[in-house]
């Protein structure tokens, strides 16, 4: 069976909510605020601090003086916040705290999803990268901390935390962080974050240690200090700092990496666990002096006993366990990287894989169905000597999954505290970057690169950046593109810095919203059901996952004009244009050239229509092609969709003229050049606000009033999603879906005729427009029709395709969120393949941190949600009994050359029960021209033989 291997896929939607998300960026005017206030306390001797205080237990603060808490209750001396301080926390940053000032009721916040918590982490990591941050001046205030308090404060912190019943279960990466940043009487912090900040600073001043510091960064051992010393000695000239950090950072070097300091931790660590884990005892025992791959079986072994064996019931050993996770973490890093300095066999670095995927979930970087879905593969491969090329490619090209699954986990357990302190601060948002650098990851995700580019190799699939053959990418959206490479770091995307239209972004993080672009390369998983993925590739708009690894690569080529090309199986072509041969230059031409097509006038009929009434042959007519197809739906499946009412184009098109009229000339003025793009987008957000401010007649407000009593009840009794609707969508050659407002749960009469309106005029915003520019002669002319659909409390809901997005073959891919609504903002949602012989292949496991849920007065409310599954199994199987049944049903969609089209459908589960919402085709451009491209200059994957096990890859022979 033909595969391809990508970590993603994209799917249609449209079911937009527009409640403001759990996740916004922080205010523009509380972050200048907050940036000033950070600035000066850098430069304040005292940072983030007025004055030295005891704070006795009776609430009453005194000046420093001998025990003046000793008749109050007891006591602790620290600083005091500063006024600014205290304004820093009420615009949303903590910075500067004191442990022994923190109380329970400041951090205990189940609601909040603990965020004071995660915010410690990212002020602490601040504070270890950038100099002391707000400390800067202030890290020697006498007096500021009392060390023997914030370790005693610390540990009773952790010790509560961990005995609160299933927060080590549900927070176990956020609990490991904390355990190492708190002080708690035993050695916190990072040695590896500490040496790798110090090469920096090194290489900063004298470029010349810039290779030393890529080793200190990237692959580290025992040889590294050595190298250090013999960099030094050639430096006469080196400032004294300089050779001191270098001293430092030799001396860190020879402790982590060198043999004696590893021993002396691992009897160390087997000592200090006697008492509270035998089993894991045990193993680190058997891994002292044994073998490497031994020795990391055996360390893999006692990390995932350990995992286990943590609980709420022993808080203090869980504590004890939690550091030697830490320093077993270390050991196995090390070691890792050592063993794949080594020629080893396919066999050898399959049997690795296993090991530090095991050791990954049980340091929290993995689930239990992330492992499974890794590990089961290698089972099958393990256990012969040959295997299949395409089974071999297949199982090693699943292994790059783990890097983005963590980064996901990370981003879940700290999204709020990254998104805020990231737009305070840039160097935050190395943050994600950093924690996994100092993990089992980095060997893992070496490890995974090197067994995708044998796997490519040996079944013949590959992909071409710069005329080098590459690992470590993966084609989602096929299409072809030409344009200016342009690298948006976190930092500009945090602050809202967008791509233009004519070049190729590469996005380090993944985004809800983009504008226009040529092509997309992001680093990392996104949610494959974003709109920005559906317009992707309803445009023929080419998008790829790349590895970190490729990153510096693509940077030396930012500004350049490139060519990206990414085909149907997957596979990715990133060159010049200039170096295409001719017949390659004309098949770009004809893939990036877009045919614009003209929106027909529509019927301006006037009577609102009831779900009953709604049929297909209304589509992009009357109503909108949501409408149309709900009802279409009702038809073929009766009491499956919640009540509705269609308000057609010619409703809209009555209460618009003047505002649409005014457009139209705006327009004509623009294509004669006598209005700028300013002046155009200026005209835009006029009429906007002129549609937004529109008042629904008055006989049309007693019709509706009537129907929607019939429809959905008696008024203030139900809510609806107030749902836009085009001429505009679900083109054969544009979808629009995701450009236009949809407005959530709207309860009573008032607020409901209100949101009509305000929906129609979300057709003009420019971010609309220019998508619809893309494709439309007259984007100007749109009609906007709006669907009333009762809502649906969905606890999950989701996209389901009727066909297999990796592969272009049968099966079905799904995708789906907690809450309603879900799956659509770029979150990161479950989604699967569900495969035609029952079985199900896992592509990413829902981790997006909030969910929506329905407001009792309307609206949504965003609640935390958990990390996993959400599909069960009897979920799975209705999944599928419905795919079937549209097949069945429904007459068949066809693309312009009369293939097929695969149906995408949204719908929700409310109380068991599925509830099918919306459906349309799956509209796909620029295969054809994209397959012909990459063709021309990557061979498909044409292996049938197998691969010996046994044997050394080539790639491990170059080394």
């Amino acid at each position: 069976m033909r595969r391809n291997f990508l970590i993603t896929f994209v799917l249609a939607c449209g079911q937009a909510v527009a409640s403001a998300p759990a996740l916004a960026p922080p205010d523009a005017a509380k972050l200048e605020a907050a940036k000033a206030i950070v600035f000066a306390m850098k430069g304040n001797e005292r940072g983030p601090y007025s004055r030295i205080r005891w704070f006795c237990n009776d609430g009453s603060s005194h000046p420093p003086k001998p025990y003046p808490c000793a008749e109050r209750g007891g006591g602790r001396q620290y600083a005091e916040y500063s006024t600014e301080r205290m304004q820093l926390l009420q615009l949303g940053w903590p910075a500067g705290t004191v442990v022994a000032a923190l109380t329970w009721d400041e951090l205990w916040q189940p609601e909040q999803r603990h965020r004071r918590l995660r915010d410690l982490a990212l002020e602490f990591y601040l504070d270890s990268v950038d100099d002391g941050w707000v400390l800067r001046r202030a890290k020697h205030y006498r007096g500021r901390i009392q060390l023997e308090d914030e370790e005693q404060a610390g540990r009773e912190l952790l010790l509560k935390l961990f005995a609160q019943p299933g927060f080590l279960q549900d927070e176990f990466l956020l609990a490991r962080e904390l355990s190492r940043i708190l002080p708690h009487g035993r050695p916190t912090g990072d040695r590896t974050r500490t040496i790798r900040h110090l090469s920096q600073e090194i290489a900063d001043v004298i470029s010349s240690f810039n290779n030393l510091r890529i080793e200190v960064h990237s692959r580290p051992s025992a040889r590294t200090a050595g190298r250090v010393q013999e960099w030094l000695a050639s430096q006469a000239d080196a400032p004294q700092e300089i050779r001191e950090k270098a001293q430092k950072l030799t001396a860190g070097l020879d402790d982590l990496y060198g043999p004696a300091g590893r021993q002396f931790r691992l009897k160390a660590a087997a000592d200090a666990l006697a008492r509270f884990s035998p089993e894991a005892t045990r193993l680190i025992k058997e891994a002292q002096g044994a073998a490497p791959e031994l020795r990391i079986e055996h360390l893999s072994r006692a990390v995932e006993q350990l995992r286990k064996d943590t609980g709420e019931r022993e808080p203090g050993a869980s504590l004890r366990r939690l550091d030697l996770l830490m320093e077993l973490e270390a050991e196995l890093r090390t070691s890792a990287l050592e063993r794949l300095d080594m020629k080893l066999t396919r066999r050898e670095l399959l049997a690795l894989a296993q090991d530090l995927l095991r050791a990954a979930w049980g340091l929290g970087w993995l689930s239990e169905g992330e492992t499974e879905a890794l590990t089961s593969p290698l089972d099958g491969l393990l256990s012969a000597s040959d295997a299949a090329a395409l089974d071999f490619a297949f199982a090693t090209r699943r292994l790059s999954l783990a890097a983005g699954w963590a980064a996901q986990t990370v981003r879940y357990h700290f999204a709020e505290s990254l998104l805020h302190y990231t737009a305070l601060e840039p160097k935050a948002g190395r943050f994600v970057d950093d924690l996994l650098r100092d993990s089992v990851l980095l060997p893992l995700g070496e490890l995974a690169h090197r067994a995708a580019v044998d796997g490519a190799r040996a079944a013949g699939i590959g992909h071409r950046v710069f005329d080098d053959p590459v690992g470590g990418m993966l084609g989602i959206n096929p299409g072809v593109a030409r344009g200016r490479l342009r690298v948006l770091e976190p930092e500009e995307l945090a602050q809202g810095f967008h791509a233009a239209e004519n070049e190729i972004a590469v996005l380090t993080e993944t985004v809800p919203e983009l504008n226009p672009v040529a092509g997309i390369l992001t680093l990392g998983e996104g949610n494959p059901l974003s709109h920005v993925q559906m317009l992707a590739r309803n445009l023929g708009i080419p998008n790829a996952v790349v590895a970190k690894e490729l990153l510096p690569r693509l940077r030396d080529h930012a500004g350049e004009e490139v060519l990206l090309a990414v085909a149907g199986d997957g596979r990715v072509l990133i060159d010049r244009p200039d170096d295409l041969t001719m017949t390659a230059k004309k098949t770009t031409e004809q893939a990036v050239t877009l045919q614009k097509v003209a929106l027909p006038q529509p019927d301006l009929a006037q009577q609102p229509i009831p779900l009953a009434q709604l049929h297909a042959g209304l589509s992009g007519k009357t109503v909108g092609p949501k409408a149309a197809n709900v009802g279409q739906l009702n038809r073929l499946f009766p009491g499956r969709i919640t009540a509705a009412i269609a308000l057609p184009f010619g409703i809209f098109a009555e209460h618009t003229l003047a505002p649409r009229q005014r457009l139209e000339q705006a327009f004509r003025r623009h294509q004669a050049g006598e209005l700028d793009q300013a002046g155009m987008n200026a005209e835009l957000d006029a009429v906007r606000g002129m549609v937004a401010g529109v008042s629904l007649h008055a006989d049309l407000v007693a019709r509706l009033t009537t129907m929607m009593e019939q429809e959905f009840g008696s008024a203030g009794s139900y809510g609806v999603f107030v749902r836009s609707d085009t001429n505009a969508e679900d083109l054969p050659q544009f979808t629009g879906a995701g450009l236009n407002k949809t407005i959530p749960h709207v309860v009573g009469l008032e607020r409901q005729f209100a949101a009509v309106p305000e929906v129609w005029s979300s057709v003009y915003t420019q971010r609309a427009m220019a998508w619809r520019s893309r494709v439309l002669s007259n984007p100007e002319a749109v009609f906007a029709s709006v669907l009333l659909m009762k809502s649906v409390p969905s606890e999950k809901s989701g996209v389901l395709v009727t066909s297999d997005l990796t592969t272009g073959g049968d099966g079905l891919t799904v995708s789906v969120a907690w809450g309603v609504g879900g799956a659509v903002d770029n979150e990161s949602a479950e989604s699967r393949v569900l495969r035609t012989d029952g079985s199900s292949l896992l592509l990413a496991e829902a981790k997006a941190p909030y969910r929506r849920a329905l407001a009792e007065g309307g609206g949504v409310i965003w609640l935390p949600a958990v990390a996993g599954g959400v599909l069960t199994e009897r979920e799975m199987d209705e999944l599928r009994q419905l795919a079937d049944e549209v097949r069945e049903r429904y007459p068949p969609a066809l693309d312009e050359q009369g293939n097929k089209l695969p149906w995408d459908i949204e719908f929700g589960f409310s109380e068991g029960k599925l509830w099918l919402l919306q459906i349309r085709p799956l509209i796909q451009r620029g295969r054809v021209e994209a397959d012909a491209l990459v063709n021309s200059r990557v061979p498909p994957a044409t292996a049938t033989g197998t691969v010996s096990l046994d044997q050394v890859p080539e790639s491990a022979i170059q080394r």
